[in-house]
């Protein structure tokens, strides 16, 4: 039966707000999440949805908060900008962000199960200023927790 489970379709399902979405499946049934893509209202862009959940669907929560993430994104802007800054001042002494959408481009964004007394999510980006690694900012509602660059 192991053999076989190897050529099981992914399933997937059809959310009328994020779109087609395949969902990822574990063992431990709490990291299950689904992945996809959309539009991402404030930059027009197309970017990876991973949101936490089980073959039941989505939640309203889920899809209110993604909204919420879209309707804050220039205060998230402004909060990690800073943030950013910091850790690239590691590498390179006098960095600075002149103009946070044309350097950064948003490329995913996380949601977790909801509702949840603390959300835990995070956004992630590529920058201009080092194409071999991704940005990810972890967030706690809406105040950023730390930040991560992987490559």
């Amino acid at each position: 039966m192991g053999l076989f489970n190897l050529f099981k379709k992914t399933p997937t399902i059809r959310d009328d707000f994020f779109g087609t979405l395949t969902f990822i499946n574990f063992k431990d049934v709490t990291k299950n999440y689904f992945e996809g893509k959309g539009k991402f209202e404030p930059t027009g862009e197309i970017i990876e949805y991973l949101i936490d959940g089980d073959l039941s669907g989505l939640t309203n929560d889920q899809k209110t908060f993604y909204n919420k993430i879209q309707n804050s994104y220039d205060e998230i802007i402004s909060k990690i900008t800073p943030l950013i800054e910091d850790e690239f001042k590691n590498w390179k002494e006098d960095f600075q962000i002149n103009d946070f959408k044309k350097e950064f481009s948003l490329v995913a964004v996380a949601i977790p199960r909801l509702p949840s007394e603390l959300i835990v999510w995070n956004i992630s980006f590529d920058t201009i200023h080092d194409e071999n690694h991704q940005i990810t900012v972890e967030f706690k509602d809406f105040e950023p927790e730390s930040i991560s660059f992987d490559g």
